[in-house]
């Protein structure tokens, strides 16, 4: 995916993809400790073990310019490069606006979903 992004001039930033339960778990933690409430973070970070990027099928992606992990991404000439493209590589959109699981639309996450390759 990422080569063919480049020949149609989109250079993807890998910002993150595996993490285990337990950076999962300080990511959580840390937010706790700046004095988050849990049900507000759990709409950002999902709760140890159940966190797409556990599977190594989920990333979040960038772009160089951009602020990363933001909806701006969204505006960003990537963004519409994979919505029009991702699904032939076996990606889709995990977090779109008024997502079942209630998370935050997150444009920049991208999963290949179970059974799926």
């Amino acid at each position: 995916m990422e080569a063919a992004a480049e020949r149609a001039g989109i250079v993807l930033r890998l910002v993150s993809a595996y993490r285990s339960p337990e950076y999962q778990a300080r990511l959580i933690e840390t937010k706790r400790a700046r004095g988050e409430p849990i049900d507000e973070i759990l709409r950002v970070n999902a709760a140890p073990g159940y966190s797409e990027h556990h599977s190594g099928r989920a990333v979040d992606l960038g772009v160089g310019g951009a602020p990363a992990l933001t909806e701006a991404f969204e505006e960003t000439a990537a963004f519409a490069w994979l919505r029009d493209h991702a699904e032939r590589f076996g990606f889709r959109l995990s977090y779109p606006r008024d997502n079942a699981p209630g998370m935050i639309y997150e444009p920049w996450h991208w999963a290949v979903p179970p059974g799926a390759v």
